[in-house]
């Protein structure tokens, strides 16, 4: 069990006075990390001694030992403030400005050009369906996803949207052998990803893993890993090399469609009335009746 599972069931069954430690604790895992155990003491209004026998409680050897497990379990959450705190004394000592690229050209090749790529595309062009799962930032990267592969393939469809994790799991429910997941998951990771992946995993589905690495959650219940550098010096992780990897996918895709031609062709016929190709500063002049 996670160790913040076991601080909430644990503050869940425990006294008052150590329910109180443990409640404090889930609610501020971060500053969990950061404070002795005399902070915590003074912000719950109990003891040192009450602090470590809650942390006894709970499954731990004691108040260090939780620190220790909670700190190796938030390891990608507490990384991203590191990360700023560092660029703000970079900042200050040699300017605003400048830095290298987020992910440089080179990696992006070798991300976009994986062999995998092509038998993932292959995979998708017999799928009965393609699903395609991201939850917090990947959301909008399954998004994208789904929106450049749903013109060449049957059916596409989005799992995550409007309901949450509930309505997801709602969608996996009718997956199958004959159906793909791809699920996006990147740097802050999100547990619900993996438990909704593994549950289409046991309905039959082929999964697709898009992850930073082959260390991510993720990784352990994919059938493929397309793995699309996710490093920044900044921000909790780069979306730029999933971007990339996506948009490989849905070349091969396309490539593979033997109608490509038309349907693209269907498409810009369908939104070009939609698109403007007026001059720059171009405006629009009201006149008085």
């Amino acid at each position: 069990m996670l160790a913040q599972d076991r601080i909430e069931a644990a503050a869940a069954d425990a006294p008052p006075s150590l329910s109180r430690v443990g409640r404090w604790m889930a609610r501020h895992p971060i500053r969990t990390l950061s404070h002795s155990a005399d902070a915590i003491a003074s912000l719950t209004g109990t003891s040192v001694a009450a602090v470590n026998r809650f942390a006894r409680a709970a499954g731990f050897d004691g108040f260090t030992h939780l620190k220790t497990a909670l700190g190796e379990e938030l390891q990608a959450t507490v990384e991203p403030l590191r990360k700023l705190g560092r660029a703000r004394v970079r900042s200050r000592s040699s300017g605003a400005g400048g830095g290298s690229p987020v992910i440089d050209g080179e990696t992006l090749r070798r991300a976009a050009t994986m062999p995998e790529i092509q038998r993932v595309a292959s995979r998708l062009m017999k799928a009965r369906q393609v699903l395609v799962l991201g939850l917090g930032t990947s959301s909008y990267l399954a998004g994208y996803a789904a929106h450049v592969l749903m013109p060449y393939l049957p059916r596409v469809w989005t799992v995550a949207g409007e309901g949450g994790t509930e309505e997801a799991a709602r969608r996996l429910a009718r997956c199958g052998r004959d159906d793909v997941l791809i699920a996006i998951s990147l740097p802050r990771y999100s547990r619900d990803t993996v438990r909704l992946a593994d549950f289409a995993r046991g309905r039959g589905a082929h999964i697709i893993g898009v992850v930073d690495g082959p260390s991510a959650p993720l990784a352990g219940m994919a059938h493929v890993l397309l793995l699309a550098p996710g490093e920044h010096p900044v921000m909790p992780s780069s979306a730029v090399g999933a971007l990339a990897v996506i948009e490989a996918i849905a070349v091969a895709v396309m490539r593979r469609n033997p109608h490509a031609v038309r349907i693209a062709r269907e498409l810009s016929d369908l939104v070009v009335s939609h698109l403007t190709s007026e001059p720059p500063g171009w405006k629009v002049h009201e006149t008085s009746e």
